[in-house]
């Protein structure tokens, strides 16, 4: 049920931003003195694949879209989801994904750390083999991440980033990956 709120408050406060990137002035006509790497200095959509270590839910893997509204703004949003694959005693499914959503204040040049909050919904499954027995839990949770970003303007970055759930996951997670 709070899900719509959240979503339609981050949706609010991405208008600002949204609005001033749209009053900054884009040259129209590019010089054949631009090279390929100031086109890709101002690419604002990076996507790519990720893996993560939970305390929790083990190992991850997944997928990251990070939108920055422009290079010279310091605000973030960071997009995420990930499967686990949850250690469980003998005759136990288990299954845990997370999908995430982070707004992130960068700073730096070249290594860009950044830090923020954000918004997590994880869904939980449990089922013993050859019964009817089972079990699922979705909820709604907090994040606080920590993370830098290689930025140099070449087709990708790297980036490692440490995020702690409160409520949704609950767990503690280590991510890195590779955008393009």
């Amino acid at each position: 049920m709070r899900l719509p709120l959240l979503v339609a408050g981050f949706a609010l406060a991405a208008v600002p931003l949204a609005a001033e990137q749209a009053k900054t002035p884009r040259p129209t006509v590019r010089t054949a003195t631009t090279t390929s790497r100031s086109s890709f200095s101002d690419k604002t959509l990076w996507y790519g694949p990720q893996a993560s270590f939970a305390d929790e839910a083990d190992l991850g893997l997944g997928a990251r879209a990070h939108w920055s509204f422009t290079n010279r703004h310091p605000v973030a949003l960071i997009t995420s989801f990930d499967y686990f694959f949850p250690s469980a005693p003998s005759g136990l499914d288990a299954k845990h994904w997370e999908v995430n959503g982070n707004m992130a204040y960068q700073f730096g040049r070249r290594w860009k750390p950044y830090v923020g909050p954000g918004l997590n919904l994880a869904r939980r499954t449990a089922s013993f083999a050859g019964t009817e027995f089972s079990g699922s839990d979705t909820a709604l949770g907090l994040n606080m991440l920590g993370g830098v970003r290689r930025v140099d303007g070449r087709k990708r970055q790297y980036f490692a980033e440490a995020r702690y759930e409160v409520g949704g996951g609950e767990q503690f997670l280590v991510t890195a990956g590779v955008l393009f």
